[in-house]
């Protein structure tokens, strides 16, 4: 059996759950997708579920609420191949070990003929209060407090640091080649969006664009619900009191948004706070 093995690593509220779709909708009759993988784990322990576009070849997917396993599918991909797409959210990136995760895939399907390696980046002043939002929403049914928000959001930015270190070197000996995705043009930037596929080696057809998935309840502040590009880019400014004062007294971050993504990128209240 021959197949591609396509690795995906993004933070929460990263736009990846997008990206993905719209990955999977490059090739969506020849992929097998994988929901949060368990990096060392079998790809058939305690999988995840979650809604996915119509026809997606999943061993896990979930509808109204209700995980579904679908064994067909696998045994599908046992025996053609193709190409398979792992999703790996919050991974420690600066930890990246390329065997622990491809063991798992090679001892379930065999040594693959290709693997890429891809990246979600979004700009952290879009991303932290997205991730907030969602944090507040949960902290009285976690019996949490605010300093468990501010913990959990000072770690998501430590972590996001890291992967726009790699954005910024992306080759090294231990890691290999990363291909990152700009969340911020990718969701605006049609012309971008097809430049990626094209570096992927597919014609870009924009496939499930508007579909939003469930995962984290979809977007933190619209739900499941169809996100229009100036609400997704504009988060900003309902930063919260902890994401915002976080990236404030952080001017390494500032730093890479405006080398990332530009310096119109950082919010004006922000831009005079630099390294």
């Amino acid at each position: 059996m021959k197949y591609i093995h396509w690795k995906l690593f993004g933070l929460q509220r990263s736009g990846n759950h997008a990206i993905l779709n719209w990955l999977i909708g490059l090739d969506q009759e020849n992929t097998l997708f994988f929901n949060r993988v368990r990096p060392g784990r079998d790809l058939l322990d305690k999988p995840s579920g979650v809604s996915l576009p119509e026809g997606t070849r999943a061993y896990a997917t979930r509808s109204n609420g209700k995980q579904i396993i679908q064994p067909d599918e696998l045994e599908w991909f046992e025996k053609n191949g193709g190409r398979l797409l792992l999703s790996y959210e919050n991974y420690p990136i600066e930890k990246f070990n390329s065997d622990l995760l491809n063991q798992p895939v090679i001892d379930r399907f065999g040594s693959f003929t290709e693997e890429k390696n891809l990246l979600v980046l979004r700009n952290p002043f879009n991303m932290l209060p997205s991730a907030e939002k969602l944090l507040r929403r949960s902290m009285v049914t976690k019996g949490k407090d605010k300093q468990w928000i501010r913990d959990v959001l000072e770690k998501r930015l430590s972590m996001w640091k890291n992967y726009a270190f790699l954005h910024s070197h992306p080759t090294s000996i231990t890691r290999g080649v990363f291909i990152t995705f700009l969340f911020d043009r990718w969701v605006t930037d049609k012309d971008y969006r097809d430049a990626m596929a094209e570096k992927l080696g597919y014609t870009n057809h924009d496939r499930f664009l508007d579909f939003v998935s469930d995962a984290g309840n979809g977007s933190s502040f619209s739900g499941t619900k169809n996100n229009q590009q100036n609400d997704v880019l504009g988060r900003w400014k309902e930063v919260g009191s902890i994401s915002g004062t976080l990236i404030e007294n952080n001017p390494e971050v500032i730093d890479y948004v405006a080398l990332i993504f530009g310096e119109e990128a950082v919010p004006a209240p922000f831009r005079g706070v630099r390294g």
